[in-house]
């Protein structure tokens, strides 16, 4: 089977919300994402994210927190979601990646599914001198903001750019060499963050803009040429209001987003990042991608438009782009050698 790296999976988010991550899936779920799923597709390393929720009701909501100054209500849903991916971790069923070493273990099947930790909004982070903290205990990629924003920078839902200590945060991620992911940014954010650092951006689960109704949460072509052009990486959300407007998505629309973001960022830079079950269920998925199991078809899908072509090389070499050794190399450069 094709081996996969899945770049954007909330899966702390759901476990903490009740979802029994170690269950198979009954054929007649509402939902597609369990870890049993995930293997069952070959899914041997995935971005999980920490995912906290700005503005939610933190008295019934188990990811939410109050508002951006709320540094101790926002740190607490932030570091629950780390601790569930460390008892996990020592249950046996995933390895938290954290350097090189760990990455290629997990992309062999040597042991349990490798997790990258990926915090999806900052605002857990209580200031950027816990920069630091976060890293020591297996965070390597953050996205600044979630929708709604943070104290760091304005999100695809609130406009706004970085602010002062998101400038400060830049600079603290960067001397640790963490990824920045730009999926949630504002446009006026997304732009500060390439001005504040030069280092590598990417998209973990975010389509393109030019096939959708305007909505800051898609990528613009000249987003897409920006992040080309610091060697990213752009991650297909399987979400079906973010492929197709107005109808069901289908895997026709999986393929033109992929298509299109890979003739202008390069088909080097392109994978998945399914975001599946996050905050959706099948309902919302593709037609012909129901689950981890289906992910080949995206692969089928591809042959057939021809992406042989865009990518310059033969389909066991361009499958195996898409579904891991893209955004493996990624990871690869980003990661520390050891601990």
């Amino acid at each position: 089977m094709t081996t996969w790296i899945d770049g954007h999976l909330d899966l702390a988010y759901l476990a903490l919300n009740g979802r029994d991550l170690r269950a198979d899936v009954p054929k007649d779920a509402p939902h597609a994402l369990t870890l049993p799923a995930l293997r069952d597709g070959n899914v041997r390393v995935a971005l999980g994210t920490i995912f906290t929720e700005l503005g939610g009701d933190p008295s019934n909501e188990a990811v939410a927190y109050r508002d951006s100054d709320d540094l101790e209500g926002a740190h607490r849903v932030g570091l629950a979601q780390l601790e569930w991916y460390e008892a996990m971790e020592r249950a046996g069923e995933l390895a938290i990646v954290r350097t090189c070493g760990d990455l290629a273990r997990a992309l062999r099947g040597e042991g349990a599914m490798g997790i990258v930790l990926l915090m999806e909004c900052a605002d857990p982070i209580r200031s950027p001198d816990e920069v630091l903290w976060w890293h020591a205990r297996g965070l390597r990629v953050v996205g600044l903001s979630w929708a709604h924003g943070s104290r760091y920078a304005g999100g695809n839902a609130r406009a706004g750019g970085l602010t002062p200590i998101g400038r400060r945060m830049i600079e603290a991620l960067d001397a640790c060499g963490m990824l920045h992911d730009a999926s949630h940014l504002s446009r006026a954010a997304f732009e500060d963050v390439l001005t504040a650092t030069p280092t590598r951006v990417i998209a973990t689960h975010s389509n393109a803009q030019s096939l959708l109704d305007p909505n800051e949460r898609h990528l613009t072509d000249a987003q897409i040429a920006a992040l080309r052009d610091r060697d990213g990486w752009i991650g297909l959300n399987l979400y079906g209001r973010f492929l197709a407007h107005g109808r069901r998505a289908t895997l026709a629309d999986c393929v033109a987003h992929t298509m299109h973001v890979a003739r202008i960022a390069g088909a080097n830079r392109v994978g998945l990042g399914s975001d599946l079950d996050g905050g959706f269920g099948r309902e919302q998925l593709p037609l012909e991608v129901q689950s981890p199991r289906d992910y080949s078809q995206l692969l089928e899908g591809l042959d057939a438009a021809g992406f042989a072509g865009v990518a310059g090389a033969d389909a066991n070499e361009w499958r195996t782009q898409f579904a891991s050794a893209n955004l493996a190399r990624i990871l690869a450069d980003a990661l520390p050698e050891a601990p």
